[in-house]
């Protein structure tokens, strides 16, 4: 009959078929020794990330994650709240942050998502090194990553710097196996895809398309230009681009121009006048990110500003570096011809352009900045391992197994510090700005969905509170400029906040310290965080009547008074 049921019989062959279509899926990468180890590595890494989800999971929102976070919950509920996204930034991880509140997952699901993303970089980077050269030093390589304290520290967070960093070196990776070794027209595709998603999520990897652009130009000279599938990829790689394109246009003009003025200081050619910090910095911090080598690879705090100190992982990098690149420097004028060099090249580049780079837009120093850069380090800090691996093998006749074996290790135990230094750290962060989400969520209990809040951390308070926030300057967003004293009163008296929050956690306007003790008719004190003698945090509510409202407009255009301390004016308020 037609509508026959299969019976449990006739569905077992599709069963299995299925079963084994999964096991190819999950393990049909698994081809040699080396593949095995790298899944015990997979294993480790995401017990490792785990006990980091486990210590991070309810921990409070930092401002840079809230930026993301407070937008991503807004798209996601559809919340009535001022827009407080930064249109230079690219839009796509908060747009997948929001789809996890609009299907009712939230924090903790995108907690785990980074966690994923972080133990995927594991994998990339091991399948990156070894198609560029083997699987050993890929192998080597994943291991330095799996425990790199950056790592670690930032699988906690809900950042974008982990997640874009895993879809550039996939790009990388697409990159390598389609243009460099010709292993398929689909990597090209998938080259702009994975590039355009870094970019995406992170504006700022924009940079490292001038490594690409160099490669290219090693590789063909000037017949790059005529090489139909790289423009087929910058063709993905712009069509996926134009929305974050026309978004940007609206906002801030022509997005080259803007970018080029807001990031590398090119006064003159932006629609808005903006040169973001650049000016600050300009040539004189080129170096910070150099000098902060030894913090990166091991978490020495000594190696904080200083190339002259000891750590296993640092020495390991200085060593690695001269055996690494020393056939770079003496056959430097084959390198159009040999792939060897050009491998090393794209290496030397694309650590020097990347930290140099950053140290012109970014003199701040944030470790987090030169993720991309971390398992190229860390691979030239195992390089080293090579020469161990022959000495071994010809002094004592060992076996190839046996040696990877004893490399692994070895590189564990240099890794400890690592692993130490990312988990003191997770511990030592754990508490932080944790009032600031206590005092969010309370004005979430404690108000109405049009209130209005006036705080300086208000990304955060923004998130956990689900309502309007401003700061005192009225600036919530870094395109809008600081207002004035009396710019804040006029918006006081106009829009009517519910409450005003002061803490010891953000710089503050000066004159907003003072500013309880001036109208007590206006502010009452009405949720402390810390104790009495010492608060942190105070929320004090906005109690409108003539008499205040008089006192307010008699203000402005009257000069501020004198600046107390934060912690003394908190002390202060609470105590009167």
């Amino acid at each position: 009959m037609e509508n026959e049921v299969p019976t449990a019989e006739q569905l077992v062959p599709d069963i299995e078929k299925r079963k084994k279509s999964l096991k190819n899926f999950l393990t049909g990468w698994i081809k040699d020794d080396y593949d095995r180890y790298l899944a015990g590595v997979l294993i480790v890494a995401f017990i490792i990330r785990m006990l980091v989800y486990m210590q991070t999971k309810h921990q409070a929102i930092w401002w840079d994650a809230a930026d993301y976070l407070a937008s991503a919950k807004r798209w996601g509920l559809g919340l009535n709240t001022i827009d407080v996204w930064y249109y230079r930034r690219g839009f796509l991880w908060p747009l997948i942050e929001s789809s996890f509140f609009r299907i009712g997952l939230g924090e903790l699901s995108i907690r785990f998502l980074v966690i994923l993303l972080s133990v995927g970089i594991v994998f990339v980077t091991y399948q990156l090194i070894s198609m560029m050269f083997n699987k050993k030093l890929g192998l080597l390589t994943s291991i330095g990553v799996t425990f790199s304290w950056v790592f670690l520290f930032f699988s906690g967070r809900p950042l974008t710097n982990l997640p874009a960093t895993f879809f550039f070196l996939t790009a990388v990776f697409f990159f390598w196996k389609g243009y460099m070794e010709n292993r398929g027209k689909k990597y090209f595709i998938l080259f702009g895809l994975f590039y355009a998603c870094a970019c995406l999520i992170r504006m700022q990897y924009l940079m490292f398309s001038f490594a690409f652009l160099a490669m290219a130009i090693i590789k063909e000279k000037w017949k790059f230009i005529l090489n139909k599938w790289l423009w087929i990829s910058i063709l993905i790689f712009a069509i996926i681009f134009i929305p974050q394109m026309a978004m940007h246009n609206s906002y801030f003009g022509n997005p080259i121009t803007d970018l080029a003025a807001y990031y590398l200081g090119i006064e003159g050619i932006s629609e808005t006048g903006e040169i973001g910090g650049v000016e600050e910095s300009g040539f004189s911090n080129l170096h910070v990110y150099f000098t902060n080598l030894p913090y990166i690879l091991d978490g020495n705090q000594a190696g904080y500003s200083s190339l002259f100190v000891i750590s296993p992982m640092y020495i390991l990098f200085i060593l690695g570096f001269f055996l690494f690149f020393i056939d770079l420097f003496l056959g430097f004028d084959k390198i159009f011809k040999n792939y060897e060099m050009q491998k090393r090249f794209f290496i030397l580049f694309f650590i020097v352009f990347s930290l140099v780079f950053l140290g012109y837009i970014a003199p701040h120093l944030e470790q987090r900045y030169a993720m991309p850069t971390i398992p190229f380090l860390f691979f030239i800090a195992i390089y080293p391992f090579i020469l161990l691996g022959s000495f071994l093998k010809n002094k004592f006749k060992l076996k190839q197994r046996t040696i990877i074996i004893i490399s692994i290790i070895i590189l564990i135990i240099a890794l400890i510090p690592n692993y130490n230094f990312g988990f003191d750290l997770i511990n030592s962060k754990k508490a932080s700005y944790q009032e600031v989400k206590l005092a969010g969520e309370w004005v979430k209990a404690n108000s109405n969905p049009e209130d209005i809040v006036i705080s300086h951390s208000h990304p955060q308070i923004t998130y956990y509170s689900e309502r309007s926030n401003y700061p005192s300057g009225l600036n919530y967003r870094r395109d809008i400029p600081v207002g004035t004293r009396d710019e804040f009163i006029e918006f006081v008296i106009k829009e009517r906040p519910k409450y005003l929050i002061i803490s010891v956690f953000e710089r503050h306007t000066d004159w907003i310290y003072p500013f309880p003790n001036e109208f007590p008719e206006l502010l009452t004190p009405a949720k402390l965080y810390g104790s009495q003698e010492q608060p942190v945090l105070v929320i004090y509510r906005f109690d409108y009547n003539e008499i205040a409202l008089a006192k307010l407009r008699a203000s402005i255009k009257t000069p501020a008074k004198t600046i107390t301390p934060p912690e003394i004016i908190l002390q202060n308020n609470t105590n009167s």
